[in-house]
């Protein structure tokens, strides 16, 4: 006649916490999706055997209007491009990066090339690795008919 179901709260708590779960789920998959495009601000650093390059897009700015600035251990990177009316801003950039302490600033080099500002930082002379000799307390022995 009558149904008699015992009401469990572990269970309902759990079903409840399956369908906020599932909503999540569908609305992450219900997004749309997009490739990923580089936005002009994002600079990329790879890390070289002499040092770091780092990579400034900067498309359609002339590299007359690009300054680079240094204080201490931070790198000041500006760009702005005027119009053809020389009132108008077009594009504004400016990105200040902190440099490590290893990195030499004295020796930075840039170059400029189809939109892309590469920034070379060498390594300073004291951290790149060098070769010790190892002396020994006997005098060193050539060999005949060797040339040093």
């Amino acid at each position: 006649m009558f149904d008699m179901t015992r009401s469990n709260p572990f269970e309902q708590m759990f079903n409840f916490q399956r369908e906020v779960d599932r909503l999540f789920n569908q609305f992450w998959s219900d997004l749309p999706t997009r490739p990923a495009i580089a936005s002009p601000n994002a600079i990329q650093v790879n890390s070289t055997q002499d040092g770091w390059r780092i990579d400034v897009p900067l498309p359609g700015i002339d590299p007359a209007n690009v300054s680079l600035d240094v204080a201490g251990n931070t790198l000041s990177i500006r760009a702005e491009e005027t119009g053809p009316d020389k009132k108008t801003r077009v594009v504004r950039y400016e990105q200040t990066v902190t440099v490590p302490q290893f990195l030499d600033l004295d020796k930075i080099a840039a170059s400029h090339r189809h939109g892309l500002l590469s920034l070379t930082l060498p390594l300073k002379e004291s951290v790149k690795p060098r070769r010790v000799q190892i002396a020994t307390g006997e005098p060193q022995k050539q060999l005949a008919g060797a040339t040093a």
